[in-house]
């Protein structure tokens, strides 16, 4: 049920963003310049997490979503999502905007880690330990990051980034994105295939072709619990 109820959050400032309409964001964006904000965002903010995660830990901990990479697909997608819905809401005041951004952030963090467990069986991060939590997925001090980053984002960072975006020449930019929408593509491929193959070893369920025998051999336990230190069984808890 709670959920449900997220999701009837996020709902609400998706359509608070269509009734106040208008683009606010650079007229003639091409494909490839969103795929090289969401790129640029997956990476900062697998920078931000490690260096946070390290600050509070001592510990240098890997934080991207992928096998290969320092990319966080989680902060790729929010960037895109905040700039695309954020935007105009801007008019509405600082106040709106933070409230959205709190809103927006916090439900699509639950929203991801419900996701991610359902189709991995696993938990990528766990907030239960913190006050005033949401079933572990998100809680309130980090929804109240999200909206001063929403703020930080619509006001500040995006209008910047995706100027410079801008005058990437076209021709250059669609194969550049071309190339790495690719090589992308085949990162998140091979890593949630591993992923959901992690998940059937746990299960007792035995290699039944060539390429579940290969994920088998090529991303063992070992090798993806040394990647993803973070990730956990639901119920487990993290040791660093």
């Amino acid at each position: 049920m709670t959920t449900v109820w997220v999701a009837v959050a996020v709902a609400a400032v998706l359509a608070a963003s269509l009734r106040a309409g208008g683009r606010g964001v650079p007229a003639g964006m091409g494909w490839y310049e969103w795929f090289f904000l969401f790129l640029s965002s997956a990476f900062l903010g697998d920078c931000f997490e490690t260096v946070f995660v390290y600050l509070n830990t001592g510990v240098w901990m890997s934080r991207s979503s992928l096998l290969y990479g320092p990319l966080s697909v989680v902060w790729g997608a929010g960037a895109v999502l905040m700039t695309l819905v954020l935007t105009p809401l801007a008019r509405k005041g600082i106040a709106a905007l933070f409230a959205a951004g709190a809103v927006l952030g916090g439900g699509f963090e639950y929203l991801t880690s419900w996701v991610l467990e359902k189709l991995t069986g696993r938990l990528f991060w766990d907030y239960s330990a913190m006050p005033f939590n949401l079933e572990g997925r998100t809680n309130l001090l980090f929804a109240l990051f999200w909206g001063a980053a929403g703020v930080f984002w619509i006001r500040f960072a995006a209008p910047r980034l995706l100027g410079w975006l801008h005058r990437i020449p076209r021709q250059s930019g669609r194969s550049a994105a071309t190339v790495a929408a690719l090589l992308l593509a085949a990162d998140m491929t091979v890593s949630a295939a591993a992923l959901v193959r992690m998940e059937e070893r746990s299960r007792g369920m035995v290699a039944s072709n060539t390429v579940e025998q290969a994920l088998d051999v090529l991303y063992t336990d070992a090798r993806l619990e040394q990647r993803y230190r973070n990730m956990q069984l639901p119920g487990e808890t993290l040791a660093l």
